[in-house]
């Protein structure tokens, strides 16, 4: 009985654990207070391993791409060529490829050899088109071949509106992207130091000219587009795409990553010359990121957050439930810690002694402005120990609690009654059977005593 007893309370507890597993962490998204013209962006936090974004809008619609393609070539190139100093050279194919397209090209010449290492840099710093080719050749023997292993790696990164036609960009209908994909895409890339190397050099020597980057937003002479912390990483634009970038920042110890898709070119603020606004909102989204959000913690370890009742806890019937870390969360600057509220999440209705100090046993959501903004786990925030004596005695009351239980204890019971209901009746009948005996032998005993004589028969 206490084995079978103790397999069910293991098992309750095994169920108990299965269903309160922490959540993922979420981040709010707020909206900058300036102008943003892309038609989809996202801004990335890269100061968490979970890469909250807090800014965003159409992150999940399918456009164009252009060169931003490029990041991919890139990467597929550096996950399948092991010497970066290997020479290739440009076939006349791949010279085709891009002739009378209009394409941006480094003007490789046909049977030029060149290294894969300054291909990479032509393709990420200078986005030539022609310096894509060639890779894609070397690497798979064919562009198309090429094409195919860029579209399996971002499927294996989960990305699931992207298809690619062709290694450089240049505008297929069937070529697009969402800003969550190329989000997607660009954190990969980003934990590979040679694609760092690559896409964050402002410039690249090659046939006697240097080619500097074409985010603009490296370069001075651009007023309206310069951004002093600014780092790489790719531009694109077609006449279908319109104007994009993917960039990163850093200042004050904060960084983040911009993914801008869609945005015009046009006269803004008075100006009387067009502005490339991809550039522009990337700035924006940086100046607004640095200015309006820090990160506040908003829950400190040891933190009390809840509490839940013990059941068979010895000297205590609850424990308090206390956040497990510090919760540090990117907010607006000045944020009011008393409008912050805290959802507990899948709280169970109890948990079974003994609990350890520290032991998980829900989550929470934090709150703000109406979105979660971050899950912190709760544990126990002290020891409880075991009461065998309660333990036995809960253990038994769910016994008999059990619907099957209850009905063999009435069947039982009813059997009972009914046993002492017979028993009661047949001794009852069996008395009143003695009674009528007794009384016939009163009776004889009592008779006359000058009866004649039986007579004899002859």
């Amino acid at each position: 009985m206490k084995k079978t007893l103790s397999y069910i309370l293991s098992f309750l507890m095994l169920i108990t654990a299965v269903f309160c597993v922490p959540f993922t962490s979420q981040a709010a998204t707020y909206k900058p207070d300036r102008k943003i013209y892309a038609e989809s962006y996202m801004l990335i936090n890269l100061d968490d391993d979970s890469y909250p974004v807090v800014a965003e809008k159409n992150p999940d619609e399918r456009l164009y791409p252009a060169s931003l393609t490029k990041i991919v070539t890139a990467m597929v190139v550096i996950n399948n060529v092991k010497d970066f100093n290997a020479t290739t050279k440009m076939s006349q194919s791949a010279f085709d490829a891009t002739l009378g397209t209009g394409a941006q090209v480094a003007g490789i010449k046909v049977g030029e050899e060149i290294t894969i290492d300054k291909l990479l840099y032509l393709t990420m710093v200078h986005s030539a088109c022609d310096a894509c080719q060639v890779l894609a050749e070397y690497v798979s023997g064919s562009s198309q071949a090429f094409v195919a292993e860029m579209n399996k790696w971002v499927q294996s990164l989960g990305c699931k509106d992207t298809n690619f036609v062709n290694p450089d960009g240049l505008h297929n209908d069937n070529h697009y992207t969402t800003a969550r994909d190329m989000s997607i895409i660009t954190l990969e890339a980003l934990k590979n130091p040679n694609f760092v190397k690559y896409a964050t050099a402002t410039s690249v020597d090659y046939d006697g000219m240097t080619l500097h980057h074409t985010n603009l937003m490296l370069s001075p002479g651009y007023v309206t587009y310069y951004y002093e912390y600014a780092q790489g990483i790719k531009t694109g634009s077609t006449d279908e795409a319109e104007y994009c970038v993917i960039t990163k920042a850093s200042k004050d110890g904060y960084n983040y990553l911009a993914i801008v898709l869609k945005s015009p070119q046009q006269k803004i603020k008075g100006q009387s010359y067009l502005t490339k606004c991809s550039f522009v909102d990337a700035k924006s989204l940086f100046e607004w990121a640095f200015d309006s959000l820090k990160y506040t913690t908003l829950i400190s370890k040891g933190e009390v957050i809840s509490e839940i009742a013990v059941e068979n806890g010895k000297d205590a019937d609850s424990v308090q439930l206390v956040a497990k870390d510090d919760t540090n969360v990117i907010v607006p600057a000045g944020l009011d810690k008393s409008a912050v509220i805290y959802d507990v999440v899948e709280k169970p209705e109890s948990i079974s002694a003994p609990v350890s100090k520290g032991d998980y046993v829900c989550s929470a959501n934090v709150i703000y402005a109406d979105e979660v903004i971050a899950t912190v786990d709760l544990v126990a925030a002290k020891d409880i120990e075991l009461s065998t004596f309660l333990k036995m005695i809960n253990a038994i009351k769910s016994f008999f609690s059990l619907t099957i239980v209850k009905i063999i204890c009435v069947v039982a019971v009813i059997a009972l009654v009914i046993y002492v209901y017979v028993l009661y009746s047949n001794l009852k009948k069996k008395k009143k059977n003695e009674a009528k005996k007794q009384a016939r032998r009163e009776r004889y005993d009592d008779g006359p005593d000058d009866l004649p004589p039986p007579r004899r028969r002859r």
